[in-house]
C-alpha cells in the first residue's frame, strides 16, 4: 500500500502544472533536472576540475508464487521438477559510493565501490531433492538466510561527445573489478545460491551511451548499457550471464529546485554459466544455473531535489520507485515486486 501511494504521488506531481519559475533556464544555481532519476548511473559528466561525491542506496524485492517463463507455477509442479524448496522472497540491498572527477571538460572519471546484502526466505514444496558433491537435501522446512559483504568495484571513464544547452551526449567505458567474494557457504559447507554471492568473480566490461536533452520545464534522456563477462567461469567455477539494459525518462520541473520524473526500463540477462566446483545443493531452483536471468520491463516514478541557496546549495537528493510491468523468467524464479533507488550527492 505504501508503494502504491508513493507511486500515485509521484505521478500526480509529474502531471501537475509548474510555476513560471520552472521555465526559467537562466535562473542561477543548479537545477534538480540536471541529473537523471536516481536509478540511472553514469548519467552526466562534469566540467574540468569538478569533483562529485555521492552515495546510492538500492533495494530490489522479489516475492510471491514462483513463475516459470511468463506463467505462475505451483508448489506441486516445482516439487515434480525435483525441488524440495523454492524461493518465497528475496531482498537485495546495495550501498554504493559514487566518486567522480573531471580532469578535462571532455573526460570524467568515476569509481564506484559497493556493499551488498541479500536476504532470502525459502519455503518447502513437499518434494525431495538431492545435493551435489556429497551433500543431500531432504524434504525442506521453511528457513531464512542472509549473506552480506563487499561487492565488485566499478571504474569508468565518461567521454563527452556533444555538449549543447538542449542536447548532451556522452559514451562510457567501464570495468568491473571482481573485489566481491564468490565463495560464501552455508553452515553445512555447501555454497550458497549463485545469486547470493556478493561478487561476480569475473572481470566485466561495461560500455554505455547516454543522451539527454530538453529545455525549460521538460527534460528527457535515454541510456543503453551492457555488461560483458570476459570469462565463462570464476574461481568458484561459474559466471553470471551478460546483461543488456535500455532506459528512457522524462522529467518535469515544478521549480528549479524540484522535479518529478517518469522512466521506463527494459532489461535482458543470460543464465548462469559454468557450475560450482565444490559441494552445493540442488534442492531449490535458485541452486541451478538455468533458473537465473530473463527479460523484464519496469516503470519508475521519481523525484529530484536540490537546494539552490544557503549552506545546502548543490546537495542533490533523488528518490525513485520502480514497479515491474512484465517479466519473462529463465526457468523457475520468484517474481520481481518492486525496487527503490535513493541517491545523495554533492559536487565541488
Amino acid at each position: 500500500m505504501k508503494l502504491m501511494l508513493m507511486s500515485a504521488s509521484a505521478l500526480a506531481i509529474t502531471l501537475s502544472p509548474a510555476p513560471a519559475l520552472a521555465h526559467d533556464d537562466a535562473a542561477p544555481g543548479p537545477r534538480a533536472d540536471d541529473h537523471a532519476p536516481a536509478g540511472v548511473m553514469g548519467d552526466h559528466v562534469h566540467q574540468q576540475g569538478e569533483v562529485m561525491i555521492g552515495l546510492r542506496l538500492m533495494r530490489d524485492r522479489s516475492a510471491g508464487p514462483n513463475i516459470a517463463g511468463d506463467d505462475r507455477i505451483g508448489d506441486a509442479a516445482i516439487a515434480a521438477a525435483g525441488y524440495a524448496m523454492r524461493t518465497q522472497s528475496m531482498t537485495m540491498d546495495m550501498a554504493m559510493l559514487d566518486i567522480m572527477y573531471a580532469p578535462t571538460d571532455r573526460v570524467t572519471l568515476m569509481v564506484m565501490p559497493q556493499y551488498m546484502r541479500m536476504d532470502m526466505e525459502m519455503a518447502a514444496t513437499g518434494g525431495m531433492a538431492m545435493g551435489h558433491g556429497g551433500h543431500g537435501a531432504a524434504t525442506g522446512m521453511a528457513h531464512r538466510h542472509r549473506v552480506e559483504g563487499w561487492g565488485d568495484t566499478q571504474v569508468a571513464a565518461l567521454y563527452s561527445m556533444v555538449d549543447r544547452p538542449a542536447l548532451r551526449l556522452h559514451a562510457t567505458l567501464g570495468v568491473s573489478i571482481p573485489t566481491g567474494a564468490v565463495d560464501r557457504t552455508n553452515p553445512d559447507g555447501t555454497f550458497v545460491h549463485y545469486g547470493m554471492q556478493p561478487g561476480s568473480g569475473t572481470w566485466d566490461v561495461l560500455p554505455a551511451v547516454t543522451v539527454r536533452g530538453g529545455r525549460k520545464a521538460v527534460r528527457w534522456g535515454a541510456q543503453a548499457s551492457y555488461v560483458w563477462r570476459t570469462s565463462d567461469h570464476n574461481a568458484s567455477g561459474f559466471a553470471f550471464g551478460d546483461r543488456f539494459a535500455v532506459t528512457g525518462w522524462t522529467s518535469y520541473a515544478l521549480m528549479p529546485e524540484l522535479s518529478a520524473s517518469l522512466r521506463g526500463e527494459f532489461e535482458q540477462q543470460g543464465s548462469v554459466l559454468g557450475h560450482y566446483n565444490g559441494p552445493h545443493n540442488h534442492s531449490a531452483p535458485s541452486d541451478r544455473q538455468a533458473n537465473y536471468g530473463g527479460k523484464s520491463a519496469a516503470i519508475g516514478f521519481g523525484v529530484n531535489f536540490v537546494p539552490r541557496y544557503g549552506v545546502l546549495t548543490g546537495l542533490r537528493l533523488g528518490s525513485e520507485v520502480m514497479v515491474p510491468v512484465w517479466q519473462h523468467a529463465n526457468g523457475i524464479q520468484a517474481p520481481q515486486r518492486w525496487g527503490l533507488n535513493l541517491s545523495l550527492s554533492k559536487a565541488f
